[in-house]
């Protein structure tokens, strides 16, 4: 997309486009990172319900405006800022509040982790239907329709979930009234709910998620270069001997969607099968690292063939989108669960924000280096990708205690 704005005309199309475009990224990013955290204090405290509904009324709005640019022909990059500064902060209101409700739904332990991480294909399906969309609307030479249409359909589906998805009051997991608990023999105390001010401090305790924070920074950090930069990338290449047009870049970047799709749900299904959510992390984290590097020179120095090229772009898609959909949709749960046994309070909705936020700073990192590298560098594509290579490589790292624990406990479960 990014190469298709700055074909259009002003204010992508100088000297400096591509770190404008960088920089709209970042503050959209950014925009989002703040209200994950707020967010994730929101949904502890209003019905979730309205908060989803909210953001996708705004998420949704502010699309089709960004679209209308092309029709009222304006060119202010003010208007762009404004816009996706207030995009980002509405698109914050789904996450946190959908997973808590997801977790609260469906319970039942032996499915948990596999719907929560099977959920969290909708990422990449709204990538799948926004690429598809936008090499729609291009193939009649006007960009602002893809806006347009996505913008519609974010509306819709606000509206819909607003009439029929269950609602979860903030009161979901934790009883107004104090509830008794046992705390030494003979004696019973009230538990009394938590205090605004301890909602933070409360959920930043539990077992793993420092951890798992860091191990999304990196993730992120690989997945939003990709997510941003890729169609662009796929625009400066010759694929069997035909050049790569912005139709097919979507079409391309759609593919890389449906990676993540299989891959979300085949980390799923392995977590369902066994517990280990840090050792199926790093593995697909590390095997991302691999095919990134793969994929870069097959596509630059070989590309012979379209299919070898396209079935790379799938497995990057599908390992590299695999441990970013299990740590922001499973993980909150589990390790709130772990908390539980600690002491600690349901606190799926903060929980969330939490990792997801600390992610969301990675997020913001990425697509303003792959920016300032093309823009300030001469070190091009190659460096591009070997930074999110690096980022695959470094969030497996991140995970080398979870990784030791749980293999520990698997080794003592067997041999018992």
């Amino acid at each position: 997309s990014s190469g298709i704005n700055a074909e259009y005309g002003e204010p992508f199309n100088g000297t400096d486009g591509w770190l404008l475009l960088g920089t709209l990224d970042t503050l959209s990013l950014t925009a989002y990172a703040v209200g994950i955290a707020v967010v994730g204090y929101l949904c502890e405290v209003l019905d979730s319900l309205h908060v989803v509904v909210a953001g996708s009324l705004g998420a949704g709005i502010t699309t089709i405006l960004y679209g209308m640019a092309n029709f009222w022909g304006i060119h202010n990059y003010w208007y762009f800022v404004v816009l996706r500064t207030i995009n980002g902060f509405s698109e914050a209101f789904g996450w946190p509040p959908l997973i808590k409700m997801l977790d609260h739904h469906f319970c039942n332990e032996d499915k948990r982790d596999f719907i929560l991480t099977a959920y969290a294909t909708c990422k990449f399906l709204g990538i799948l239907v926004g690429s598809l969309i936008s090499s729609f609307s291009l193939t009649f030479n006007t960009w602002g329709w893809s806006f347009i249409y996505c913008g519609m359909v974010v509306i819709v589906i606000g509206l819909v979930d607003a009439v029929l998805l269950p609602n979860l009051p903030p009161s979901v997991y934790q009883n107004e009234e104090a509830k008794p608990i046992l705390s030494g023999p003979g004696k019973v105390e009230k538990e009394m709910p938590l205090t605004q001010r301890q909602v933070f401090w409360q959920a930043l305790q539990m077992p793993g998620i420092i951890e798992y924070s860091i191990h999304l920074f990196f993730v992120k950090l690989s997945v939003y270069i990709f997510y941003y930069w890729l169609p662009t990338w796929f625009v400066s290449l010759v694929i069997g001997g035909q050049i790569v047009g912005y139709v097919s870049a979507c079409y391309y970047t759609a593919l890389w969607g449906a990676g993540g799709i299989a891959g979300t749900l085949l980390i799923g299904w392995c977590v369902h099968n066994q517990s280990v959510y840090g050792v199926y992390s790093s593995l697909f984290s590390l095997i991302a690292g691999v095919l990134i590097l793969l994929l870069f020179s097959y596509g630059t120095y070989t590309s012979n063939a379209l299919f070898l090229f396209l079935l790379l772009v799938f497995t990057v898609g599908i390992a590299q989108n695999a441990p970013y959909s299990l740590t922001s949709a499973c993980m909150p749960s589990v390790i709130n669960r772990l908390g539980r046994d600690v002491g600690n309070t349901k606190l799926v909705g903060m929980a969330t924000g939490i990792i997801d936020g600390v992610g969301s700073v990675g997020a913001i990192s990425g697509p303003l280096f792959g920016a300032i590298i093309l823009q300030y560098t001469t070190w091009g594509w190659g460096f591009v990708f070997v930074i999110v290579a690096l980022a695959m490589f470094a969030a497996a790292v991140s995970l080398v205690l979870q990784v030791k624990n749980e293999a520990h406990h698997v080794y003592r479960t067997r041999t018992i």
